[in-house]
């Protein structure tokens, strides 16, 4: 509750809407601006609190029940992107890019016969970076883990969701029926399953978020309802997922 009243963002959506308050009494607004404009704000509100965050990211997560007799021949680990330093030397993986891996790491030491690929390479790196940076980092970081580098395969080929599928379609490693275990963010896993299972039949989506205590509505609070800069983010990046989704049809 605390830090819901330190966050700075609900005190500037306080004075918005004390504008919004101000104009409508002195009658500055026309008819249609009334309800258009409380409910913009109303819906900024709430997109910006945990609890419109987690009515948004719900749908998106759909991670799937890995039966005790399936076992994946392959583990492909999305990448979410690394942080570019002054040397290759220095550059590290991005915090959804390193639960990524660690959760992977996870998996395969349930199922070490099976074969972790690490997939995509980060846009805007022409001439920057070698094509295989993020497989690399992700390497290392699984190496040490536990996972021998001669199970380990980079793709630095695809530069999205879209592009990760079709490069493991295109692979040759597999047949539509082969089972694949599908390492990525929580709130990515309904776009990834999309894009995958347009070519795969036979995957397992396996989400890489820290687990939680509880993810049911009784551990909502009054704080849930404050604005939060954290949560304003998160929503954002639902948002661009639901965008996503919606132009994964169009783009095949």
């Amino acid at each position: 509750m605390l830090r819901g009243l330190i966050d700075p963002l609900w005190l500037p959506l306080i004075a918005l809407i004390a504008v919004w308050v101000v104009l409508w009494r002195r009658h500055s607004l026309q008819r249609w601006m009334k309800p258009v404009g409380t409910s913009a704000l109303a819906m900024l509100w709430l997109a910006a609190t945990p609890f419109g965050a987690m009515l948004l990211e719900r749908p998106l997560v759909v991670e799937s029940t890995i039966e005790a007799t399936w076992t994946p021949d392959y583990i492909y680990v999305l990448s979410a992107g690394y942080d570019v330093a002054d040397t290759p030397e220095e550059d590290s993986s991005g915090l959804e890019t390193t639960r990524r891996v660690n959760r992977a790491a996870r998996l395969w030491r349930e199922f070490p016969t099976a074969t972790v690929v690490m997939a995509g390479s980060q846009p805007g790196m022409d001439g920057i970076r070698d094509p295989e940076q993020q497989g690399l980092l992700m390497q290392v970081q699984a190496e040490r883990l536990g996972v021998p580098k001669e199970k380990i395969i980079i793709d630095s080929v695809s530069l999205n969701t879209n592009g990760h599928a079709k490069v493991a379609r295109d692979s040759g490693l597999h047949e539509k029926n082969d089972p694949l275990a599908i390492v990525t963010s929580d709130f990515h896993l309904r776009r990834s399953r999309r894009e995958f299972g347009r070519y795969f039949s036979n995957i397992r989506m396996v989400g890489s978020d820290p687990v939680r205590t509880d993810d049911s509505l009784s551990d909502l609070s009054l704080s849930s309802f404050f604005p939060r800069v954290d949560d304003l983010r998160d929503t954002a990046t639902y948002l661009r997922e639901y965008a996503g989704l919606a132009l994964s049809d169009l783009r095949n």
